[in-house]
């Protein structure tokens, strides 16, 4: 569906809008700019039906390479190819007039694509309707707020039957409820047999959406893959960074109280792991009833969380810990076994592993992601120097057969009090 072949953008930056008249003036015999790459020698290949996450830092070209691939830039090497039409949400209000009311930008949106007056006028009703913007949708969109546009441009964009969905970090200015109708939309959308590929800082939506992601750092591609592996990577990355600020800014003197420091040594990496190494998690299994090991269960199903770990020294009283997000970075709760759970769980020197049983999974139909906690016993009173942490890095999938509302499941049942049924009579 979509091919990017060693794709690269070249801009020129002037110091001055006199640079450039000086350099046609001169026809090109001096030079008053300097080269930027945007993209240098990007690959991609996303297939039909796949929902594809594009992470990285503000400034590392993903809005650039979206733009190429909607067609609105022209690369400057290398080739692209789509198939089928493309609607984009790469900037709020690109595309609209001002000027113009809700319903003439809807009309206007659809005609850009292909669609005829009549046919945009079939659909304008539904738009509005999802837009929640029926009351707003005859006045100039110059009038609405940022939220209003976003929702206007949105729904205007999954409304006209596009083979490829792209949105450019566009859902982050909406409100929590219409974000979430937008992902189920965009999520029927994938199912469908559609292609969707979606920019966001949000590490668990991108986890959540997609299946795969790249990585874009310095327009150069740092990492392709399963969505859960580029982004872990990728926010190890940044943690990262973040430690050798703070590190240089306490040898500059910006910093230097105890919290300060604390900062410091959470943020200490071993590999692409949060924490000092003294215990190491190698590997997460979950396990069901019938002995299987996987990451999908039923409300209500025995479960049990299998870490494996490795130390270079005895451990007699570790503390461990598993937390539980939703996939809305919702907290649900954590256990471990120094205060909630509590239990002694030496580890020895070398590989090892523990199990945590859980005899009733009572989560609801959901998406949710583990956290895995290790601390030595000098760290545990305080949590501010852990040995490894792995920050909502797994993926657990809980389905429900019956209807379940919220966080939990609750074990409840209805009864008529018979002596109140007796003085009705």
């Amino acid at each position: 569906m979509i091919s990017v072949q060693n794709v690269s953008k070249l801009f020129r930056i002037y110091e001055s809008p006199a640079g450039r008249l000086k350099e046609i003036l001169l026809r090109g015999r001096r030079k008053y700019h300097r080269d930027f790459w945007a993209l240098e020698d990007v690959s991609l290949e996303v297939p039909t039906g796949e929902a594809v996450g594009i992470v990285g830092r503000n400034g590392a070209g993903k809005t650039t390479l979206l733009q190429i691939i909607a067609g609105v830039l022209q690369p400057t090497l290398g080739d692209v190819r789509v198939e089928g039409r493309v609607t984009a949400l790469l900037e709020l209000g690109s595309g609209f007039n001002p000027e113009y009311t809700g319903r003439e930008n809807i009309l206007l949106s659809g005609q850009i694509l292909g669609f005829s007056e009549d046919e945009m006028k079939k659909r304008l009703d539904v738009i509005a309707q999802f837009a929640e913007l029926e009351a707003f949708v005859d006045q100039p969109v110059k009038t609405y707020s940022t939220g209003m546009l976003m929702r206007l441009a949105f729904a205007s964009a999954i409304h006209v039957d596009p083979d490829v969905l792209i949105v450019d970090e566009a859902l982050s200015v909406g409100d929590v409820y219409f974000q979430r109708k937008s992902l189920d939309r965009m999520d029927y959308f994938r199912k469908s047999g559609k292609t969707v590929l979606f920019v966001s800082h949000d590490p668990q939506l991108v986890q959540r959406f997609c299946t795969y992601a790249v990585w874009i750092e310095g327009g150069k591609v740092a990492m392709t893959g399963k969505a859960r592996e580029v982004v872990t990577a990728y926010q190890a990355f940044c943690a990262k960074l973040e430690d050798e600020r703070l590190r240089n800014a306490a040898k500059n003197g910006g910093i230097g109280s105890s919290e300060h420091d604390a900062i410091l040594r959470e943020l200490q990496l071993t590999g692409s792991r949060w924490g000092s190494g003294k215990i190491r998690f190698t590997d997460v299994e979950m396990i069901n009833s019938r002995g299987e090991k996987t990451w999908v269960f039923s409300t209500g199903e025995a479960a049990t969380i299998r870490l494996h770990l490795e130390s270079d020294a005895d451990h007699p009283q570790p503390v461990l810990a598993v937390d539980i997000h939703r996939y809305d970075g919702v907290f649900i709760g954590s256990i471990n076994n120094l205060d909630t759970h509590p239990a002694l769980l030496p580890i020895k020197r070398g590989e090892s592993f523990i199990d945590l049983r859980l005899p009733k999974l009572e989560l609801s139909h959901n998406v949710y992601f583990l956290s895995l906690k290790a601390y030595t016993k000098d760290s545990s009173p305080d949590w501010k120097d852990p040995a490894d942490i792995h920050n909502q890095m797994y993926q657990l999938d809980v389905v429900s057969e019956q209807a379940s509302h919220g966080l939990l499941k609750f074990d409840a049942e209805w009864k008529v009090e018979t002596e109140f049924a007796g003085l009705a009579k």
